[in-house]
């Protein structure tokens, strides 16, 4: 087979730099170029040649070079008047894919080959997958990046796509540890994974919840903090949300992804009409993680926000985005380059699984009958005390969930249900009246206040928390919408 391919006028094209690494299923051989060029290639069993027009190799490049990859074993080159010939010996390949990339960034233009591996059922059994308990749920932690996509750099040189690899795996040991929950990494190693495939990964896993896991970066040197995304199919919450989606959604163009398969574009009515519910419980777990992000590191927004983020559209999975830290503040970047950090950050993602799963996660919709139950079984209190517990009547708000009305309240999803005769399986409308224990959630209408100037570093999160007050109720107590946020310098009331 032989293809020619044009990329734009002939020129004296140097090949400045070869590079190659290995994903599961092939492996890829990058040629960075100093410019576009006219190339054509061919295949013929297990040798592919590719000749560039016009072009030469630069004299850092060797022109015979052992590479010992799976799929391919060498690399020659050949100079002639008018054209390099680049031979590739192969072996053990299925097939080969060949495609360029423009310059974008600081990437040069470059030329992909792709040589995937045999799969273990073309030649051998497929080995069997061990069997499951029927209950254990798959949890898919996605390390972002990887390959020819390093995410964020750090000040000294920490690559985004090394920590969070490092991280993913800490979570991964967490979860693995955890009774009846198995958790699969989309990547384990330093390649690229398009978007299609992580989401591709994900269903074919059954997952009950997806997980991406990233380090932020920012111009302002001193922004720090972790801070959790659910995907939007509008709008973003904030601009800056907004403009971490566009940089993140630019991964398969830097990772190198041929024609077509980055576009992933879905019919937005089917979009909506089927991930409405799988967001609302997407809210849910991210409400959870922040809560026990909180516990071991300082929160950049105490609460979660939104934005189109292409790798969270799963339709029926629940999905987050998780930015553990910033690589661009030094004293983070530190901290992201510690394991210590990384089984903290492991330890506050795997509580937040298991308490979003055993909390009972059953999303209010408004009015309709649309409800989603995942839970285990909960120890439930006796009669004798549920029959001394004072109670209130609540009124349910739409988004809430038996989980965040239990914690509002410091009490127990199984004595919510018991109070009021439910069953975990009932719908949560909003508007419902629901009788809930009196007395310990924090009464600030009649409790006397104080002022207290915000302070650098402060959050809603943490004065709620050390005044023993939730943040809806700090936000009630100062007239603030869930979009307003805390300023230095800032006057607002606290409970004494």
């Amino acid at each position: 087979m032989i293809v020619s391919m044009s990329g734009g006028a002939f020129a004296a094209t140097q090949i400045l730099n070869v590079r190659h690494w290995t994903a599961p299923d092939h492996t890829r051989v990058v040629f960075d170029l100093d410019a576009q060029t006219h190339y054509s290639y061919s295949t013929d069993n297990n040798l592919l040649t590719i000749e560039f027009y016009g072009a030469v190799c630069h004299p850092s490049v060797p022109l015979a070079m052992s590479v010992g990859k799976p799929g391919i074993q060498k690399i020659d080159f050949t100079g002639l008047a008018d054209k390099l010939i680049v031979r590739m010996f192969l072996d053990d390949h299925s097939k080969t894919q060949v495609f360029k990339l423009k310059k974008f960034l600081d990437k040069p233009d470059r030329l992909v080959v792709d040589i995937y591996l045999k799969q273990a059922g073309e030649e051998k059994p497929v080995p069997q997958a061990p069997v499951m308990p029927a209950f254990t749920r798959v949890i898919v932690i996605d390390p972002g990046h990887g390959g020819e996509d390093p995410g964020a750099v750090g000040r000294r040189g920490t690559y985004e796509k090394d920590v969070v690899l490092a991280i993913s795996r800490e979570i991964k040991k967490s979860i693995d540890a955890m009774n009846g929950y198995r958790a699969i990494l989309t990547r384990d190693g330093d390649y690229y994974v398009s978007f299609n495939r992580r989401l591709q990964i994900a269903s074919e896993a059954n997952a009950s919840l997806f997980i991406s896991i990233h380090a932020d970066a920012a111009r302002n040197r001193q922004a720090r903090g972790s801070s959790v995304y659910c995907l939007s199919t509008g709008g973003a919450t904030t601009e800056a949300a907004r403009l971490l989606a566009n940089n993140e959604n630019l991964s398969d163009v830097i990772g190198g992804v041929a024609n077509g398969e980055s576009n992933n574009e879905s019919d937005q009515i089917i979009l909506n009409m089927f991930q409405t519910h799988t967001i609302n419980l997407s809210k849910t777990f991210a409400s959870t993680l922040i809560d026990q992000v909180g516990k071991v590191h300082y929160l950049k927004y105490d609460t979660y926000q939104e934005a189109p983020f292409r790798v969270l559209k799963l339709l029926d999975i629940p999905a987050v985005l998780f930015e553990t830290a910033y690589l661009s503040n030094l004293e983070e970047e530190q901290l992201l380059k510690s394991r210590a950090f990384h089984r903290r950050i492991a330890s506050a993602v795997a509580a937040s699984v298991e308490s979003f799963f055993s909390g009972g996660a059953v999303i209010a919709s408004a009015g309709s009958a649309v409800s989603s139950v995942i839970r285990a079984p909960v120890a439930e209190r006796s009669e004798e005390e549920i029959r001394a517990v004072k109670t209130t009547v609540y009124r349910v708000q739409r988004g809430d969930t038996l989980f965040s009305i239990a914690r509002k309240f410091d009490t127990r999803v199984s004595t919510i249900l018991q109070l009021n005769s439910m069953k975990i399986s009932d719908k949560l409308y909003a508007n419902q009246r629901l009788r809930v224990p009196a007395g310990d959630v924090a009464d600030t209408s009649v409790r006397p206040t104080k002022t207290y100037v915000v302070r650098k570093g402060d959050t809603l999160y943490s004065l709620a928390r050390s005044h023993s007050i939730t943040v809806a109720e700090l936000r009630r107590l100062n007239n603030m919408t869930a979009s307003d946020v805390l300023l230095t310098g800032q006057r607002i009331k606290l409970p004494q």
